[in-house]
């Protein structure tokens, strides 16, 4: 990751680095405002699932993106600041994980947090093999259709009147 950074500074001018970074920091942390409450009404705040839901899904997006940004040019170095470092950075966050296990500590519920706690770690990594298998299947299905485009041959006009003369214009009805 921090090579990849290294060598985004000099294709990206600091201002716009900043800026992917601060709008995807603010989106990110909408949605996970908006997620949380949403959880939270749903299945009440006796346990973290809100915590858990957004690291979890947070996971399998880093996860994702990074694998796009890898082996495509679907997600630029703009876009992976913005989503990577902005939008997941803020999305997720390990201090309310933390929170959340010393909470369930505190309050004498040692086997709820000792389930947080895994179902944590392992549902958080299992995101991340999920993320970056998707990631993967796209970009081998993105590859093949360019293989399969590019080794295609063009099709002649089986009539003159469907040539146009205006570029980027096909068929007699934009003459």
């Amino acid at each position: 990751m921090v090579v990849v950074m290294a060598s985004m500074t000099g294709t990206l001018s600091r201002r716009r680095r900043f800026a992917a970074v601060l709008v995807g920091g603010f989106s990110g942390t909408l949605a996970r405002y908006s997620l949380s409450i949403l959880v939270q009404g749903w299945l009440g705040k006796a346990w973290p699932y809100d915590i858990l839901l957004v690291n979890v899904t947070g996971a399998f997006l880093l996860a994702l993106i990074t694998t796009l940004a890898d082996e495509t040019f679907l997600v630029g170095p703009t876009r992976r600041l913005f989503l990577n470092v902005g939008f997941t950075g803020a999305y997720t966050t390990f201090s309310s994980f933390a929170l959340g296990e010393v909470l369930l500590v505190q309050k004498a519920q040692l086997l709820p947090a000792l389930l947080y706690l895994l179902l944590t770690i392992s549902c958080g990594i299992l995101a991340i093999l999920l993320g970056d298998l998707l990631g993967q299947q796209l970009v081998s299905r993105l590859s093949r259709r360019r293989e399969v485009a590019m080794t295609r041959p063009r099709k002649a006009a089986a009539f003159p009147e469907q040539q146009s003369s205006c570029k980027g214009r096909k068929g007699a009805f934009w003459r």
